[in-house]
C-alpha cells in the first residue's frame, strides 16, 4: 500500500552526465554483507561524494562527511553518521587513519592503494595533495576476468569458469590483471600460477612484488610446483 504521507516517485529523468559510477564489487561483494540500511545509505553517499571531487583523490575527511547535506538528510544526527562509519570500518569496507599533524581523520574505500595511504598517515609521511586514487574509478572498458583469461591463458572450460567466478569474488580486479601480466611475463600461462601470486599478495601484501626475488616468486620454482599439476 502506498504511503499517502510521501510523494510517489515520478521516474528516473537523469541524463548520462548525472549518473554516479559505482564499482561492480559493491553489488557482488559489499551489498550482501550489509544489513544496516544506514550503512548502505552512507556508502552510496560516499560514492556520490567521490564522483563530485574535482580530482579523484579517493579519500574523505571526517568533517566533510559530517557536514555533507545529503548525508545529514539521509542519516540525521552526526552520532548516527559516526555509528554508520564505524559499522563500515568493522566490515572492512572503509579504512581510516588519523593524521596527528593536523588532527584530521581520513576515510578511504578499501582498496590496495588506500592501504598504502593509511600506512603513510600512521607513519607520519602523509601528503594529502600528492594522493590520487585513480584506480577506484570504474572503467566501462575494463576487461573482466573471463576475457583476461581467454586472451592470456586459453579457452575456458565449465569447471574453469566456476573457478574464475570464485577468484573474482576473492581478489580485486586490479590484482588479477597484474597477476596475469606477471604470469605472462614469466612465461607461465597457468591459472594455478596466477592463484599462487594472488594468494601470496593476500597474505603478505602486494607492494614489494617487483623488488622481491624469493623462491615463491621464481618462475622455475613456480613451474616445478604448479605447472606439473594442471
Amino acid at each position: 500500500m502506498t504511503n499517502p504521507s510521501k510523494a510517489s516517485f515520478s521516474g528516473f529523468h537523469d541524463s548520462p552526465r548525472q549518473l554516479i559510477p559505482v564499482p561492480e564489487s559493491f553489488f557482488t561483494q559489499v551489498l550482501p554483507l550489509l544489513v544496516d540500511p544506514e550503512q548502505i545509505k552512507l556508502l552510496l553517499c560516499l560514492f556520490k561524494m567521490l564522483n563530485q571531487q574535482e580530482r579523484l583523490s579517493g579519500y574523505f575527511r571526517e568533517d566533510d562527511i559530517l557536514s555533507n547535506p545529503l548525508v545529514s538528510d539521509l542519516l540525521g544526527e552526526q552520532e548516527q553518521v559516526k555509528t554508520a562509519l564505524k559499522g563500515l570500518i568493522t566490515q572492512n569496507i572503509l579504512l581510516f587513519a588519523k593524521d596527528k599533524h593536523n588532527d584530521r581523520t581520513y576515510y578511504f574505500l578499501n582498496h590496495p592503494q588506500a592501504e598504502t595511504a593509511v600506512k603513510a598517515i600512521n607513519a607520519g609521511h602523509w601528503q594529502e595533495s600528492e594522493y590520487n586514487l585513480t584506480a577506484l574509478k570504474p572503467d566501462a572498458d575494463q576487461p573482466n576476468i573471463f576475457k583476461l583469461y581467454e586472451e592470456n591463458i586459453g579457452a575456458i572450460t565449465p569447471m574453469m569458469a566456476e573457478i574464475l567466478k570464485e577468484d573474482e569474488k576473492a581478489y580485486p580486479t586490479t590484482w588479477i590483471e597484474e597477476a596475469i601480466r606477471l604470469a605472462v611475463t614469466r612465461n607461465a600461462r597457468n591459472w594455478k600460477y596466477v592463484q599462487a601470486i594472488l594468494d601470496r599478495w593476500q597474505k603478505e601484501g602486494r607492494g614489494n612484488e617487483q623488488n622481491r626475488r624469493d623462491d615463491s616468486q621464481d618462475p622455475d620454482s613456480y613451474r616445478e610446483s604448479w605447472l606439473g599439476r594442471k
